[in-house]
């Protein structure tokens, strides 16, 4: 039993030890192949993106890596807002044609239209409100078609003395947890994975050794011990004649 146990945790260390290793081997390529982006943390302000961020929920900003992308999380200065930025996300990009009349549904629902077709917003706090105005824009190249996600509180580039963005106007991309933290804890994970192998390893070792090792015989009773005995069983079989004569 003792040299199966061994075997089986030997059997695990080894399992632990390649996996510890791909774990920290991969993050480590990943991260000299694509540095994750620095970091800062905020706090959102306002109640223009609710139900997705309330006010004073923490957030983790990135630098604007090039290209936005529909559905991306943005703090860009808008000519709608009295503060320096403002959180919104981009709904249309450069080339788009995004549109919406409230008085008219799409597949069932009221929705905007993007590029002929109804746009899924599940983040939307109110599903049968997309938009309070109607709005048919085509978005120029270079900029965005933002919005906030609480739709019937706030202003954003549907409004026409609003409009689109220029993306030089993003200051940063809100993320749901940042790479380079990410990278850390991945780091982290698979250092722990080859200690817990590598301690694993040595007890299944020693269990091992200890299963291998000679069993020492019993040694025999020494001379005196044999007389004692025997005199016993003597006086015994004496004690048992004299009883039955």
């Amino acid at each position: 039993m003792t040299h199966r146990s061994g075997r089986r945790r030997g059997i695990a260390a080894i399992v632990l030890l390649v996996l510890g290793a791909v774990i920290l081997g991969g993050v480590t390529v990943a991260k000299a192949v694509n540095p994750p982006a620095h970091y800062s943390e905020g706090r959102a302000a306002g109640w223009q993106m609710a139900p997705t961020y309330t006010d004073g929920e923490s957030i983790y900003l990135e630098p604007v890596d090039g290209k936005l992308r529909r559905g991306d999380i943005v703090l860009a200065s808008v000519p709608w807002s009295l503060q320096k930025t403002q959180m919104n996300r981009v709904i249309a990009v450069g080339g788009d044609r995004i549109r919406y009349k409230p008085s008219s549904k799409v597949a069932g629902q009221y929705r905007l239209v993007l590029n002929g077709d109804p746009l899924d917003e599940p983040y939307l706090e109110q599903w049968k409100n997309p938009s309070a105005v109607a709005f048919d824009v085509t978005v120029p190249e270079g900029s965005v078609f933002l919005m906030a996600d609480n739709r019937m509180n706030s202003d954003g580039s549907q409004y026409a003395n609003n409009g689109p963005v220029p993306v030089d106007k993003v200051v940063s991309k809100v993320v749901m947890y940042p790479m380079a933290k990410l990278a850390v804890w991945g780091q982290l994970g698979g250092g722990l994975v080859l200690v817990a192998g590598a301690v694993l390893g040595l007890v299944s070792r020693r269990a091992r050794k200890a299963a291998a090792a000679p069993v020492a015989p019993a040694e025999p009773p020494s001379q005196p011990v044999v007389a004692a005995a025997a005199a016993a069983t003597a006086a015994t079989a004496g004690e048992r004649s004299d009883a039955q004569s």
